[in-house]
């Protein structure tokens, strides 16, 4: 009889999965390392360039329209500061030197490589006088030019210091308003109290006070219309400042008699 042989237990080999490189990872991590690498690598070669002979400012142009602004004057009062590589070239100062040139208002200064800087200059606009040696910009702001810079027929604006924008702000809502009864401002005054007046193109003095100022303008507007437009020739002024009522001032010997009307 046959012997009956019994093997032992067979161990199959298990066969081990490989762990997936993660691509992305390494692919994103390289792209962070190049870009810090390049930037710097940049910030190095400007850094050097800087310091090469080739790079320094050599020219200053200016673009704008202008009435009053001298060009030639604003490239010299800005040439001091053109100064330093193409890179390091003090924008701040420069700008502040320009802006300080008469009737100046704003300037952007670009860089135009590889030597050059660009002036685009804003000129200012004036819209009144302020007392004997200043003018108002359209945005109520005083700026000194010398005198014989003034613009003729420009409205007298006066009120107490630091008061310019409230009393621009004052002249352009009453403008309006005078426009549509054919007149305009000649000066408005806002004195230490607030208290408001106005004279106008007609020679006319508008006392409005303190209080209800636009009511009291547009009750004026209405009067004039309806009543005082004849006579405006012979009024020197007119006081609002009462709740229903006004006065009206003369010229000598031409007050009129309107029966209660007024």
């Amino acid at each position: 009889m046959a012997k009956k042989i019994t093997r032992g237990a067979t161990r199959i080999p298990v066969r081990k999965e490989r762990q997936a490189i993660e691509w992305k990872n390494w692919f994103r991590h390289g792209v962070i390392f190049t870009l810090v690498v390049g930037v710097i690598g940049c910030g190095a070669y400007l850094e050097q360039v800087e310091t090469l002979p080739v790079f320094p400012i050599l020219h200053v142009t200016v673009d704008g329209e202008f009435s009053h602004i001298d060009k030639q004057a604003l490239v010299e009062a800005v040439t001091p500061f053109a100064i330093g590589g193409f890179m390091s070239v003090d924008v701040a100062r420069l700008r502040e030197a320009g802006e300080a040139v008469p009737w100046v208002k704003e300037i952007q200064v670009k860089r135009v490589w590889p030597d050059s800087l660009h002036l685009v200059v804003e000129e200012q606009e004036a819209i009144a006088l302020w007392g004997d040696d200043a003018l108002v910009n359209n945005k109520g702001n005083l700026f000194f030019p010398a005198k014989a810079s003034f613009p003729d027929g420009l409205v007298q604006l006066k009120g107490p210091k630091g008061s310019s924008r409230m009393v621009a702000k004052q002249f352009y809502e009453v403008s309006r308003l005078v426009s549509t009864l054919g007149l305009s401002v000649q000066e408005i005054e806002m004195n230490e109290r607030r208290a408001w007046t106005i004279k106008l193109s007609n020679g006319v003095s508008v006392m409005l006070g303190r209080t209800d100022s636009e009511q009291r303008l547009q009750r004026f507007a209405t009067t004039f219309k309806a009543v005082l437009q004849p006579y405006q020739k012979d009024i020197t002024a007119v006081d609002m400042r009462y709740t229903n009522g006004l006065t009206v001032a003369w010229v000598a010997g031409q007050k009129h008699d309107f029966n209660g009307t007024i």
